[in-house]
């Protein structure tokens, strides 16, 4: 607040991590940065970091495999098409061990014999995870790479196709029902977004117009309803028709009253719904 002083404990410490080259990052202003000491952070050993995170989830082979997904992140970074939506940094990587983690204890329930459970069986797992999250965040022209990468870091594998019995036979029929072609690049794309969907909290669909965005997210949304028996309903918002306020709601400074945005209201909605 203006014109009011407040105590600082001596024990805090305010740090501010600068990655300017990240996408959607910018650098801090010179008068904010002369406030500060200058630190210079060191490349992080990614093998390391790997190694350890995949320890932590339970992995007993962790130090061969940790190499091997460094090697093969590297490779897509310097082979693969240049495209705004990819990055195989450190965060995509942590994202694969961490959702491989996830994989192996649900997988785990279902081994009968203690001796299954192998180096080749928890390879498998991370081979998993790894198309499960990588896969559907390329172009099609990306995906034969991919697979000659993985052939060459992981010897006799191949990218693992997913499938949903279930899931595959409803987008069949709702693809016949709204008039559309259940072709097999169709109905992966769709898997692909259930998939991605289950492992992250938020979603991105990119690619031109009439590729089939809209009906891929429209008739999972059905399929899955179908399944589960309990009906999603979906909010459809176009936040450039409409100012940042006008979307997230505003605060009045003088009264303090909050008045909900278009966004804040839907949530409110979900939230309702989700209480009966």
């Amino acid at each position: 607040m203006l014109d009011r002083s407040f105590p600082l404990n001596q024990a805090m410490g305010i740090f501010i991590t600068m990655n300017p080259d990240y996408a959607g990052r910018s650098n801090l202003p010179d008068n904010l940065k002369q406030l500060f000491r200058q630190m210079a952070m060191t490349k992080p050993d990614k093998d390391l970091i790997a190694q350890v995170m995949l320890f932590s989830q339970g992995f007993k082979t962790a130090e061969r495999l940790s190499g091997k997904m460094v090697q093969l992140f590297d490779l897509c970074l310097n082979q693969l098409s240049n495209q705004s939506h990819y990055d195989f940094g450190l965060r995509a990587l942590k994202s694969v061990l961490v959702s491989s983690g996830n994989l192996k204890r649900s997988e785990k329930k279902k081994v009968k014999d203690p001796s299954e459970i192998n180096a080749q069986w928890e390879e498998n797992i991370l081979l998993k995870s790894l198309c499960d999250t990588l896969v559907p965040k390329l172009i099609a022209e990306d995906i034969p790479l991919l697979s000659s990468l993985l052939a060459g870091v992981f010897p006799g594998s191949k990218i693992i196709e997913l499938r949903d019995e279930a899931l595959t036979s409803q987008i069949h029929k709702l693809s016949l029902k709204y008039n559309l072609l259940p072709t097999d690049t169709f109905v992966e794309k769709v898997l692909q977004v259930y998939q991605i969907q289950n492992l992250c909290h938020g979603v991105m669909m990119v690619g031109p117009t009439g590729v089939g965005k809209t009906a891929a997210w429209t008739v999972l949304l059905e399929a899955m309803g179908r399944i589960d028996g309990t009906k999603g309903i979906p909010y459809v918002i176009d936040p450039k028709a409409i100012d940042k306020d006008s979307l997230y709601g505003k605060l009045d400074s003088t009264t303090a009253e909050w008045t909900d945005g278009v966004f804040t209201k839907v949530l409110r909605n979900v939230i309702d719904n989700a209480r009966g």
